[in-house]
């Protein structure tokens, strides 16, 4: 056993493990894999979007880096075009001081690119978003279109206030979906269409509050009624209305779901795995939320991977080692927000078919370069050598880049929702922290969403000229008008919270991505899952689930 030199609790190294690192030719990790996660998303900002002007051309841009920031930002036209050269704040390497030092130095000089928004048309208000349209406000979308306020919708449609779907089409409010249409209010639904606040149903349409059906049409709370009731019951009780839907959410959430027994995992059609929320996967250890991926440990949402390791949101990447936000890239070790790019080492946001670069930023269409400076195949062959054994001296290589480096504030980033600290914890921890505010927009007149109409129908078109005040947070959001056009043709009650408060409500409907063992609940066997034990929901073993659905 090791003792993380962060928090200092005991994690296990396995022989499974050391195979990785010696694949990589990496030393054993110092931290344990929580604060290797942590240390990894505090470099990654995905709900915070600021307005603040290209240092460069000076237009008015949208950035996930706040006007406050010392570091360069440059908008898309800007970073693309011919007039900037990366290259030039290139650097020669100084063996007298630390790597990470000289690394800081060139993160704060070379300017960085206003938002990682890749092949997409009209989605700048969204963020770690990559071959879409149409897109607002949305986080981890991949060849999405028309979605509205949600994260991680995959080859996606017209979906509004989502986490987790993919393949689907006009779902609202939905959780972990795969292809399914017309769902409101659902979660781990598939092949489902149809249908609202619905959990766990498969092959399901025409279904209002079940939970764990199959097959399964016109059915109300688990209860089979003909069309004709089935038509009734939803007229009489309008999902325009928010008094209605909070109403039935509660409902679902409190009563239904205790009800019935749930499943330890979601593993769906994988084998040999340890984790949970893993679809069409294999050979995957201690990794949560990840999709048609052959080969992860240690990893959180990944997507069509292969051999991932010790990462967090990587689309469609292989041979990765300690990456995040990686997509179509190979032979990654130590990244973030590598695009379309190969072999590169402790390089942050390089695009292109950058390849063969070592402690790289920003870099486009560049090969065998070092701290952003050109050397021949020859040279650079020679040079990393060095460098990683000087790196192996000051005691930096093998670690990912150190949160001093980030360019956020804790409270910016996605670490704060999986591992919570306060202003005092994060900055004593070496984390980085934003006090900037930004300025209240100017609106026609606010609100406070208690004032809003119940019923869809009686909201006006001057809406979209409000400002509401979030019930919760206190927060001014407003209503857009593509957003307003769905609510009305689905016929939604208008949202009484700011996005980040709904975001944040349906991230603590997943369960944490962490495992604990505990006896099924029907035949005792000792089982690992993400249900605590002391948690009320009855959960069977997977041998059991299937017994009992079937």
């Amino acid at each position: 056993m090791k003792t993380c030199k962060q928090c200092s609790t005991q994690f296990e190294v396995t022989d499974a493990d050391r195979k990785v690192y010696e694949r990589f030719k990496v030393p054993e990790p110092t931290l344990c894999p929580n604060c290797r996660q942590q240390r990894r998303l505090a470099f990654r900002n995905e709900q915070n979007l600021y307005q603040r002007k290209c240092d460069l051309c000076k237009k008015d841009i949208v950035s996930v880096y706040s006007p406050d920031k010392p570091h360069t930002v440059y908008c898309p036209e800007c970073f693309w075009g011919d007039q900037y050269d990366p290259l030039k704040y290139g650097r020669e390497f100084d063996f007298s001081r630390p790597f990470f030092e000289q690394l800081g130095e060139l993160i704060q000089k070379v300017p960085l690119l206003s938002n990682t928004v890749f092949n997409c048309v009209n989605c700048d208000y969204n963020s770690f978003c990559v071959n879409s349209k149409n897109c607002y406000m949305s986080t981890r979308v991949g060849n999405s279109e028309d979605v509205l306020y949600s994260y991680r919708p995959i080859h996606s449609l017209g979906c509004v206030d989502c986490y987790g779907t993919f393949k689907c089409q006009y779902c609202y409010e939905c959780i972990d979906c795969w292809n399914c249409y017309n769902l409101k209010f659902c979660q781990l639904c598939t092949d489902t269409s149809d249908s609202a606040f619905c959990y766990d149903c498969i092959g399901c349409k025409h279904c209002f509050g079940c939970v764990d059906l199959r097959n399964a049409e016109y059915h109300i709370f688990n209860e089979k009624y003909s069309k004709e009731e089935y038509e009734k019951y939803l007229g009489k009780n309008n999902l325009g209305s928010y008094k209605n839907t909070q109403n039935f959410r509660k409902k679902l959430y409190s009563e239904e779901i205790l009800k019935k027994p749930q499943r330890a995992l979601v593993i769906i059609n994988s084998e040999n795995t340890v984790g949970d929320y893993i679809i069409k996967s294999k050979d995957i250890y201690y990794s949560f939320e990840v999709e048609e991926t052959d080969t992860a440990r240690y990893c959180w949402g990944v997507e069509y991977g292969r051999d991932i390791y010790d990462s967090n949101f990587i689309y469609y990447g292989e041979n990765c080692y300690e990456n995040i936000a990686n997509t179509r890239s190979t032979n990654i070790t130590f990244g973030f927000a590598s695009f379309e790019v190969n072999d590169l080492m402790y390089s942050l946001m390089c695009f292109s078919n950058t390849h063969d670069c070592f402690g790289c930023v920003s870099l486009k269409h560049q090969e065998y370069c070092i701290l952003n400076k050109k050397y021949s195949k020859e040279e650079y062959e020679e040079l990393v050598p060095k460098v990683i054994e000087h790196m192996k001296d000051t005691k930096e290589y093998g670690d990912f880049f150190p949160p001093s480096l980030s360019p956020f504030g804790y409270n910016e980033i996605i670490a704060q929702n999986h591992f919570p600290l306060k202003k005092e914890e994060a900055l004593q921890k070496g984390f980085n922290w934003s006090d900037y505010e930004p300025p209240v927009p100017e609106v026609e007149k606010t609100i406070s969403a208690e004032e809003l109409p119940d019923n869809t129908k009686d909201i006006p078109d001057d809406i979209l000229n409000w400002a509401i005040k979030c019930k919760i947070s206190g927060k001014p959001f407003k209503i857009a008008p593509q957003e307003l056009k769905f609510y009305r043709k689905h016929n939604l009650s208008i949202p009484h919270k700011h996005p980040h408060i709904r975001h944040g409500e349906r991230t603590k409907l997943i369960n944490p991505r962490k495992l604990w063992e505990r006896k099924c609940d029907k035949c005792e066997t000792e089982i690992q899952t993400t249900y605590s034990p002391d948690r009320p929901e009855t959960v069977y073993c997977e041998q059991c689930y299937l017994k009992e659905i079937y």
